[in-house]
Order: structure tokens, then C-alpha cells, then sequence
């Protein structure tokens, strides 16, 4: 059991105690020094500190701390974190805590401990970027890949106390992002100026609901003339299941739509290999449906192009104004809870809103209605006011 020799320097009490770290991927006993308190009234000698010895010793000394609590943050994500979520993870979620890691964290906080990064730094992370004027959801998504390598930290006892990003709070310049619907006169514009290949895959997605990744893994195989089988997802170059297990599932395919891919499956070439629906021009592998929206939509629509996902919020918000009720929207979508229908995809316009309460108005008044208010002799006196 080591004791540690505590000392002054520069006005401060100081610790210098041993303890083993992870050097070149070995663990190795090596010797440290931890400034404790400034000397002082409440600090004067060295019994007034031997307790804030104690938080750094005990620890050592009950063998609790694991010697990869002494590697950086930088290094425990890129070789540990990092390559976890790689293998476990999609290629898209692994690239999101890549990018936001190299980007905003590594040479911010790289260089802590892991035993020494504490909540203070994580905010500091956090106040310092919000100065940057990036928005609340983007300091929102650095807090969370933060918290995320804690957690994973902390399943791998690299570090055996709380998350230290918990309690954090992210500001940000606060903005509502578009959450834009295309309407059925959108929709029928779009489908009588658009060409080829851009039409029908446009068309897919405003009569289905599917997600751009899941239109690109569609292949002539998932369609039966009656339904379209949702069995994958293409992001980039990589071809991996459905969103969620809910995800996959048929869905339906109206008059209109079954009719366009049938002409569309007797214009595509067949390249060998896999499939398609919607093929690229090389080796036949699925489309990258931004180079369409690069080279044809975005030429064609203009300002009126809002995403793909418009048509997605669009099939939601159009299903419902035409009466559907909610739990049939969410099971062709296929979300998992019928609130995520409703709160994300259903989108009221001030309109339609304004429109409801005038109906709603109308309706009091068909039967005669009262509250007690704006009657010819004013509102009823109160047995007070007849006194």
C-alpha cells in the first residue's frame, strides 16, 4: 500500500505517487504528480490535504483502477470506441461519431485521461463550440457521441465512475429545421416534368414511403406487382438491413405506381449481378440517388425540390387529411410508435389549423352553444354583485 509523498511547489500542496498506465499498448508502472489544494488558511499543513491524498490513493491502493483509464481520449476513442461501433454499428452511425469526433473533440479534449476527464471539460466543450454558432442539434449530437464513448468506457471498466457527460447542457443557436411535406398538386407537377429515371424513383417514394436508402436496395425481387418488399438499405457503397426491425415489411403499391414500374422494368438494361430497381450506371449497383437529384431533379424543380423526405412527410400528412387514421399511417410507414407518425410526419399548416377553429365555431353555433359570455345583457351577475 503506498502512501505518496505530498509536497509543496509554486504555492500549491502537490502528490507524487505511482500508478500504472498503458504505454504502447503495455501496462506500465510509472510515476505521477497531482496538484491537490493552494496552500492557505484552510490548507496549511500536510494533514489539512492527506484526505484529498486519499481520493487519489485509495483507489490505486483497492486496485480499482484499470491502467486504461490512463490512455487519452483521443487515443481510447480511435483505438477502442472507434472501431467497436464499426463492427456493431451501420456504416452511416459509425461515420457520424467519426466525423463529429475528429472535427470538434480530438484536438479540444483529445489529450485528457480518461480517469481525469471530468464534467467541467465536457462543458467547456460544449460552451467553447457554442461560441462557434453552430445550432442546438449540433452541439446536441457532440454531447451525445461524448456520453456514448463514456458509456462504452464504462461497459469495458475503463472508467468506474458515473458518465461524467451527464449533466452537461448544450445551447446553440436554436433553429427550426424544414420539415417540409410535398402535397398531392406538388407531387403530380413533379411527375409531369421530371424524366426518366427521376420520375419513377420520385414516384416511389411519394406513393410508398420509403426511405431514400431503402428505394436505392429495392431490387426487381422485392416486387410483386402488388406489393414492394422493403429487405434493405443502401448508404453509399454499403448494403445493410432495414432501419429497424419494424422497417421491413411489404407495402402496397397503387394502380398508378404498379403502372410506371412496370414501364420502367422494360427500359432497364440488365447488367448482371444483383438487380436493381433503380441501377447506377456502373457494375448495376444501386443508384446514388443524390448524383439524380444533382444532375436532374435539382435542374428541373428548383426551389421546389425539398428532399426526399418531403415525400415521406408528404404520404403521412396526405393519408391524413384524407381522414386515415394515424395507426394506419404509422404501419405504412412502418414506424415503431405511432407518436413518431403524428409528431414528426403529420405536418398542420397555420391554414388548416385556422380553418379547424373556424369549422369548430361554426359547429357551437349550429347548436346554440353557451358559455356565458357575449349575451345582450351582459354576464350573469353573481349573487355579490345583486346585492
Amino acid at each position: 500500500m503506498q502512501t505518496g509523498q505530498i509536497f509543496k511547489r509554486r504555492g500549491h500542496w502537490h502528490l507524487k505517487f505511482y500508478r500504472t498506465d498503458m504505454v504502447n499498448g503495455q501496462p506500465k508502472r510509472v510515476r505521477a504528480t497531482r496538484r491537490l489544494a493552494p496552500i492557505g488558511d484552510q490548507y496549511r499543513s500536510k494533514k489539512d490535504v492527506r484526505a484529498l491524498a486519499a481520493d487519489i490513493l485509495d483507489p490505486l491502493n483497492r486496485g480499482s483502477v484499470n491502467p486504461e483509464s490512463g490512455l487519452s481520449f483521443a487515443e481510447f476513442t480511435e483505438q477502442q470506441f472507434l472501431p467497436h461501433i464499426k463492427a456493431k454499428r451501420k456504416p452511416s452511425t459509425a461515420k457520424f461519431y467519426r466525423v463529429l469526433f475528429e472535427n470538434h473533440l480530438k484536438d479540444r479534449v483529445g489529450k485528457i485521461r480518461m480517469r481525469d476527464f471530468s464534467t467541467r471539460h465536457a462543458q467547456e466543450v460544449l460552451d467553447a463550440l457554442d461560441s462557434t454558432e453552430l445550432t442546438h442539434q449540433t452541439l446536441l449530437r457532440i454531447k451525445t457521441t461524448m456520453s456514448a464513448i463514456f458509456t462504452y468506457a464504462r461497459q469495458r471498466e475503463v472508467i468506474r465512475h458515473a458518465n461524467p457527460v451527464q449533466g452537461c447542457k448544450a445551447e446553440g443557436k436554436r433553429s427550426q429545421a424544414e420539415r417540409y411535406a410535398y402535397s398531392l398538386d406538388e407531387i403530380s407537377k413533379m411527375l409531369t416534368t421530371l424524366p426518366e429515371p427521376s420520375r419513377t424513383a420520385c414516384a416511389v417514394a411519394a406513393f410508398t414511403g420509403l426511405r431514400a436508402g431503402e428505394i436505392r436496395g429495392l431490387r426487381w425481387e422485392d416486387y410483386t406487382g402488388e406489393e414492394l418488399n422493403v429487405r434493405r438499405s443502401v448508404w453509399e457503397t454499403f448494403v445493410g438491413e432495414a432501419k429497424t426491425e419494424r422497417s421491413e415489411g411489404a407495402v402496397p403499391v397503387i394502380p398508378v405506381l404498379r403502372e410506371m414500374l412496370d414501364d420502367h422494368k422494360k427500359r432497364s438494361p440488365r447488367k448482371g449481378g444483383v438487380d436493381y430497381i433503380f441501377a447506377g450506371e456502373k457494375m448495376g449497383f444501386a443508384l446514388q440517388l443524390d448524383n439524380l437529384t444533382r444532375r436532374t431533379i435539382m435542374p428541373a424543380l428548383g426551389e421546389k425540390w425539398h428532399g426526399w423526405h418531403a415525400f415521406r412527410r408528404g404520404l403521412a400528412t396526405n393519408l391524413y387529411g384524407l381522414q386515415v387514421p394515424p395507426k394506419v399511417i404509422q404501419k405504412i410507414l412502418r414506424h415503431a410508435a405511432v407518436e413518431t407518425t403524428n409528431r414528426h410526419y403529420v405536418i398542420i399548416d397555420a391554414a388548416e389549423s385556422e380553418a379547424a377553429m373556424k369549422r369548430l365555431t361554426r359547429e357551437m353555433k349550429r347548436k346554440g352553444l353557451k358559455w356565458g359570455l357575449g349575451s345582450k345583457r351582459g354576464p350573469a351577475k353573481t349573487a355579490k354583485s345583486r346585492k
